[in-house]
């Protein structure tokens, strides 16, 4: 729901036929960090591969980025650091970077590091700099002259006033003060960077929490009252949190953030407006096994799920699906039946005479399954794939 500053793909490195894979928009919250992994399915031993697809209004950052050996995690923490940045800010961090850049060239500093980058993030949201409205050093010289930055033009006629050079004193300071044109503004740094504090490598822990909603009032409203919900919640939390915003149902109530086990359960609600029945889906996800979420989401993505009534209808009916985490391509599918169908030494064997692209394929095409995001899923009973409520429809057809 904020601003996107990247755009990574993420996969599983050198592991040969395996084509689980992930993208994300970061920053991402906790929840679509851990979703996205559950796609890519990275098992003990395997290493993690992510490249930068995108990066927006940053992409002066692309090739300092790429020079480093970071993780998903620090890039995560460096973008919601820039999602942060308002207009002024996000101006001031880019001349800030800038400076940074030439000041390592000029004293063969070496590399920006990512701690460089996050210090830079959080300095841009600080007094350390200034940001004058010139678009070049005769506006930048003229700005200094006009507002009594240089001592030596005390006195000046405004006839002689006209006849300075002002792209040469522009010039002058900008050298002397280390500054930096951006977006027709100036930026200069006069104050000490702040450090950020430090973030690990590895993903924190999975949230203590199945779903959150933050819920505001409306900006035409000018209230910045706001609520924190954990869901699934009981009635009185759901009162209490209209309380706290001071409406009567959900009317002028907006969603001002969202995070949850299924990342994009918002999307196929209208909420908060539906919240009570979004409320009792939540509760429904809570009690289905945890290991059956990721089949839960890979039926919401094939069947593009957007209404709540469908999605509900969906974990009542899981045990009718089955999904198969490890299989990610044909040739997966191909390895796995040559396996079931002999044992492991002749399986291998067969491995290199068999073209196991096609023969996927056609496995899969016989069962009805489809490789989701989350694995190979098909129906129990290996009947085409249709929801409960494509299949309630094609029954009530056939009484017709």
């Amino acid at each position: 729901m904020g601003k996107k500053i990247f755009e990574v793909y993420l996969a599983k490195e050198d592991v040969p036929n395996n084509e689980a894979y992930a993208k994300l928009e970061l920053p991402a919250s906790p929840w679509e960090l851990w979703d996205a992994m559950e796609k890519v399915r990275l098992k003990d031993g395997e290493a993690l591969y992510m490249e930068i697809d995108d990066y927006y209004a940053f992409e002066y950052l692309a090739p300092h980025l790429e020079e480093l050996d970071i993780s998903l995690n620090e890039l995560n923490d460096l973008a919601a650091r820039l999602a942060t940045l308002d207009e002024v800010q996000g101006i001031a961090f880019e001349g800030l970077f800038s400076m940074e850049v030439q000041k390592k060239v000029n004293t063969n500093g070496g590399i920006i590091t990512m701690q460089d980058m996050r210090d830079l993030a959080v300095s841009a949201k600080t007094d350390c700099y200034h940001v004058v409205d010139a678009a070049d050093d005769a506006q930048l010289g003229r700005f200094y002259a006009e507002n009594d930055f240089v001592p030596e033009l005390d006195g000046v006629s405004n006839e002689v006033f006209e006849m300075l050079d002002f792209a040469g004193i522009g010039r002058m300071m900008r050298c002397s003060e280390n500054g930096v044109f951006v977006d027709s503004l100036y930026v200069l740094r006069d104050g000490e960077l702040t450090t950020a504090p430090p973030v690990q490598k590895t993903l924190p822990g999975k949230p203590g929490y199945l779903f959150r909603l933050t819920l505001g009032l409306h900006p035409d409203i000018g209230d910045a009252r706001t609520v924190t919900l954990d869901l699934p919640a009981a009635e009185a939390e759901l009162l209490d949190a209209q309380e706290q915003l001071g409406v009567e149902g959900w009317e002028g109530v907006t969603v001002i953030d969202y995070d949850g086990i299924i990342p994009y359960a918002a999307d196929f609600t209208d909420l908060p407006m539906e919240l009570e029945e979004f409320n009792a889906f939540t509760k429904a996800a809570r009690d289905i096994p945890r290991s059956e979420v990721p089949k839960l989401k890979a039926l919401l993505e094939q069947f593009e799920v957007r209404d709540i009534e469908t999605a509900m209808g969906l974990t009542e009916h899981l045990a009718d699906y089955v999904l198969t985490p490890k299989i990610s391509s044909p040739q997966e599918t191909a390895i796995d039946q040559l396996h079931f169908m002999t044992d492991d030494h002749p399986a291998e064997l067969l491995l290199s005479h068999v073209n196991l692209y096609a023969y996927g394929c056609d496995i899969i095409k016989e069962d009805n399954a489809v490789l989701s995001p989350y694995g190979l899923l098909h129906r129990a009973d290996y009947q085409p794939m249709l929801s409960p409520m494509q299949e309630t429809q094609k029954m009530e057809m056939k009484m017709k």
